[in-house]
């Protein structure tokens, strides 16, 4: 037994020498580092073991979508799915306006862009039947009402807004038909009666051969068309024929005026076209360029209708057995 003064380093031995036995298992709970904690390793008595304090009350950490991972023992780590349209899960926010990507979310940035467009934007109640346009005051877009059949869009008489209006009555044109040049003739029909005059232009005629005769004429009258005033070179004149009578003729009774190349032009003007009381009074001019012979002859043409009756419909027209192969016509109503 050893004395107060003795060093004891082996307690259960020097107790063993003292005669009686000791539970050396004892020993196992020596040792350890800081922050361990005691685990016991099996149900035998004294059985234990030092090990890192992570396990506390926790089991098993399981995980359903969008979290993954997850396990019963060790360290464990745990993640998170990208959220689409189908499922939940992790978002990446963004500032933008523009994109197309349906995983990403809107930043109170990208939020407060888009209301301000859209609070600059011009509401559709603004316009509320066909037609209608929209224009600018002095603050804000507002709605110009559609107008009425025949009127056209101008700008008040203070320069500050575009208005619809009548057009004026002394003058301008309005377009009543247009057309190509083809066969032997074109029939322009339903001619309404608006206007004062007509004006009927042909522009780059094309035939199938020279020496033929254009002829304009009234309601489908198919006889009796007077000759042309016209002039050569710009040198001579002369009348030939009647000048009473239903139509006139382009360039009639001279060799080859009317030329297989795309240079003739024409325009009529039928004065008073609806007029039931007395004679069709009409004149134009008609021209065209030889190319071959550098020559050009101009033609001031004319005729009064033997006919009291107004122009419905209009016949522009070559001689028998001849045919237009290229060129437009215009016909216009004259305010």
């Amino acid at each position: 037994m050893p004395t107060s003064s003795s060093l004891v380093t082996n307690l259960p031995a020097d107790f063993n020498t003292f005669g009686q036995a000791v539970d050396t298992s004892m020993a196992y709970l020596k040792g350890g580092t800081t922050g361990q904690i005691l685990s016991k390793t099996s149900a035998t008595d004294m059985a234990f073991t030092w090990i890192t304090n992570d396990v506390g009350d926790i089991t098993a950490v399981n995980t359903t979508a969008p979290l993954a991972g997850g396990g019963t023992s060790g360290a464990l780590t745990l993640s998170i799915a990208s959220a689409t349209t189908a499922v939940v899960g992790a978002v990446q926010l963004s500032d933008s306006t523009s994109t197309t990507s349906s995983v990403l979310a809107a930043t109170p940035t990208a939020v407060k862009s888009a209301y301000d467009l859209a609070d600059g934007a011009i509401a559709k109640t603004t316009v509320t039947t066909a037609g209608d346009i929209i224009y600018r005051n002095a603050t804000v877009p507002v709605r110009l009402g559609i107008g009425t059949a025949g009127q056209v869009l101008t700008v008040n008489s203070g320069a500050t807004a575009p208005q619809w209006a009548t057009p004026s009555s002394g003058g301008g044109l309005t377009v009543i038909a247009t057309g190509t040049l083809s066969g032997t003739s074109v029939v322009v029909s339903s001619i309404p009666g608006t206007y004062k005059h007509l004006m009927v232009s042909v522009y780059a005629a094309t035939f199938d051969t020279g020496s033929t005769s254009m002829q304009l004429r009234y309601n489908s009258v198919t006889s009796n068309y007077s000759k042309s005033l016209y002039g050569h070179n710009g040198t001579t004149a002369a009348n030939e024929g009647s000048l009473s009578q239903s139509g006139w003729g382009l360039n009639d009774g001279a060799t080859d005026w009317l030329r297989t190349g795309g240079n003739n032009h024409a325009n009529w003007i039928i004065y008073d076209y609806t007029n039931t009381t007395g004679l069709m009074n009409a004149s134009g001019t008609c021209s065209y360029i030889n190319s071959s012979s550098a020559n050009s002859r101009t033609n001031g043409v004319f005729s009064n209708s033997a006919t009291a009756a107004a122009v419905t419909s209009l016949t522009i027209r070559l001689d028998a057995g001849y045919n237009m192969t290229a060129g437009t016509y215009t016909v216009y109503g004259v305010s």
